[in-house]
């Protein structure tokens, strides 16, 4: 029996934002397509402020070191990124409305504190979730299995018990060896409601 259903947040609650700020950047900025990815995140400083290790200020510090002869504004980088994350308001209102009566609701999820946070305000979730197994929280990364096994002990419930929603086949791969059932979003909402419902048993 279905207890818990947890989702991912980029890409299923909401529209993934830091690579089309990223993009959006680029553009306004007249960068080379790609070279500001680099930037701010072919470096372990970005997996280090995902993981809650450093704080978005020396993140950003980072980056403007890494920026050399590309312009570089902070405040507008940011700015970008939020303007990108938009919610998945069909899906979050069916996850209010029709879910979270019946089934315990948790997020696992690679955010920063800065990104998971504004997120959950846009939305107000926070009284439809239940667990929120975020890396900035627990210093850990999808796809490792321990992110799973911590929401899995969380909910008290065996993998077999539980739901996980994510857009990326290559995140998966730790719930799975749970016993975790998967559900791969492809930014289709009908098609999601039609997987979930022949997954819930």
């Amino acid at each position: 029996m279905t207890k818990a259903i947890f989702f991912d947040n980029g890409g299923v609650l909401c529209q993934e934002g830091y690579t089309l700020g990223v993009q959006n950047y680029e553009k306004e900025f007249n960068i080379p397509k790609g070279e500001f990815y680099k930037i701010v995140h072919d470096h372990q400083g970005w997996e280090d402020f995902t993981l809650g290790l450093i704080t978005q200020a020396e993140y950003l510090a980072m980056c403007q070191k890494r920026a050399r002869e590309y312009f570089f504004n902070a405040r507008r980088f940011i700015e970008l990124i939020n303007e990108a994350t938009v919610p998945n308001i069909e899906l979050i209102n069916y996850i209010k409305q029709d879910l979270a009566p019946h089934y315990n609701i948790g997020i696992i999820s690679n955010n920063s504190k800065e990104v998971f946070e504004s997120l959950m305000k846009k939305v107000n979730l926070d009284e439809s979730v239940k667990y929120k197994i975020v890396s900035c929280y627990i210093h850990e990364r999808k796809p490792d299995k321990k992110m799973f096994q911590i929401a899995l002990a969380q909910a008290g419930i065996q993998g077999e018990e539980s739901i996980y929603v994510d857009d990326r086949p290559d995140r998966i791969d730790g719930a799975k060896e749970l016993g975790m059932r998967i559900i791969i979003y492809k930014n289709n909402f009908q098609q999601f409601k039609e997987e979930l419902a022949k997954a819930i048993h």
